[in-house]
């Protein structure tokens, strides 16, 4: 794969599963510094894009796939975002964003939640995106950490 091609899809990966977006680029061996700059700006291609189309894609699924208004109901996600937010605000979205909520499903919240203030929300999630860049990227280039053998391990 031609390295133009590479760099599109793990910006396309970041920028929905931030996660598989690391692995790639782990498993193409860039340097610290691309590392680090790529993960981030796929990351905040995902935040834009889906602070912008969010509420169009939501419509247009509702609208595909028409599904019965049902009840809200409270389950263990809704309890823990609800507890992540009135515990630690915009700062806890962003900080859970890119390795557990997921780009799409993060910033789908982060940007219905605080609709007044977007450029408040582009700020957070960067800093989420540019920390847990910085720590995994660094965890692996300097460390010699391999995720791969530690999830292997594990299942």
């Amino acid at each position: 794969m031609s390295d133009f091609l590479t760099i599109l899809v793990i910006l396309g990966w970041a920028s929905t599963k931030y996660a598989v977006a690391l692995g790639l680029i782990f498993y193409n061996d860039f340097n610290f510094f691309e590392s680090v700059g790529l993960a981030i700006l796929g990351g905040m291609l995902g935040v834009f894009f889906f602070s912008f189309f969010g509420d169009a894609i939501i419509k247009l699924k509702n609208m595909l796939f028409k599904t019965e208004k049902k009840a809200f109901t409270v389950n263990a996600r809704t309890r823990f975002l609800v507890k992540i937010r009135r515990r630690y605000g915009l700062a806890g979205i962003a900080f859970l964003t890119p390795l557990f909520l997921t780009v799409p499903v993060g910033t789908i919240v982060a940007s219905s939640l605080y609709k007044k203030s977007r450029l408040k929300v582009y700020a957070y999630m960067f800093v989420a995106f540019a920390f847990w860049s910085v720590i995994l990227c660094g965890a692996y280039s300097w460390l010699g950490f391999d995720f791969y053998e530690v999830l292997h391990q594990l299942v």
